[in-house]
């Protein structure tokens, strides 16, 4: 056999692998620009190595902004929790006093997620956040400072990152137990794909509200900025972050399922 034979020979075999495998990945996570970085990313490393790379991402943005040790676990859960609260709310139609009594008995969709089965879990060590006095009044007692803006709404975007990953990591669990259900000779390549791409839809409407949810956050802070008469350069700075993030989180399930 030829060298250019058997190198058709390994492309054949080896491109339609890939391809199942960045199919995969799209139908979970969507088909936006970031697959591309994500797909690179996510063929070449495993999910440990991404999510601590991205950890130490986490930590330097704070550092940029200034707000290292300025932003608690308890700031990170409280603004997750109000957007899983305002979730409950739309799905029972409950009052918000019913709300709460739920979420105190462990209610919620996103404490109904399966965790520990994806890459990444939960908001509170998302930044390996401090757990000291909360960020909510200034220094100097009067108006607040840009660094507690800051802090305010990094905190906020956290929350919106752990509450929406927290409904992706459900998708990927549905799609893992429906796969898991199938008789062992129908577990192949071709229906893990086929399972994943009827999660498309889901998927993409959770990434689309999550960076509605996100543009919202920024322009409440870009807003609360400039009424205090702080530059707003940091808006931008937390908006390139959350690109950067959304593109490993996508990477290190690309990963995850290589490794399946």
């Amino acid at each position: 056999m030829s060298r250019r034979r058997k190198r058709f020979k390994i492309r054949y075999v080896i491109l339609p692998i890939l391809a199942v495998l960045v199919i995969a990945a799209a139908a979970v996570i969507g088909t936006h620009w970031d697959l591309i970085k994500a797909a690179k990313l996510g063929l070449t490393a495993d999910p440990e190595t991404i999510l601590a790379d991205q950890q130490k991402k986490d930590q330097e943005i704070q550092e940029i902004l200034g707000v290292d040790g300025l932003i608690t676990d308890e700031m990170i859960a409280e603004a997750q929790e109000e957007l899983e609260q305002s979730w409950a709310e739309e799905e029972t139609g409950m009052s918000g006093e019913d709300s709460e009594q739920s979420a105190e008995n462990g209610g919620g969709p996103a404490q109904a997620q399966t965790s520990g089965q994806t890459p990444q879990s939960g908001a509170a060590g998302i930044a390996g956040t401090s757990t000291g006095s909360a960020a909510g009044s200034s220094s100097s007692g009067g108006k607040q400072t840009e660094s507690d803006i800051v802090a305010k709404y990094t905190a906020k975007l956290y929350g919106v990152r752990g509450a929406y990953q927290g409904r992706i990591d459900g998708i990927i669990s549905s799609a893992k137990s429906e796969f898991a259900s199938l008789p062992a000779e129908q577990q192949t390549g071709s229906a893990k794909s086929s399972i994943l791409s009827s999660k498309l839809s889901q998927a993409e409407s959770l990434e689309a509200e999550c960076d509605a949810r996100v543009e919202s956050v920024l322009g409440e802070m870009s807003a609360e900025l400039s009424a205090a008469g702080h530059s707003t350069d940091s808006v931008g700075q937390l908006r390139s972050y959350y690109e950067d993030a959304k593109a490993s989180q996508k990477a290190a399930y690309l990963a995850q399922m290589r490794g399946n």
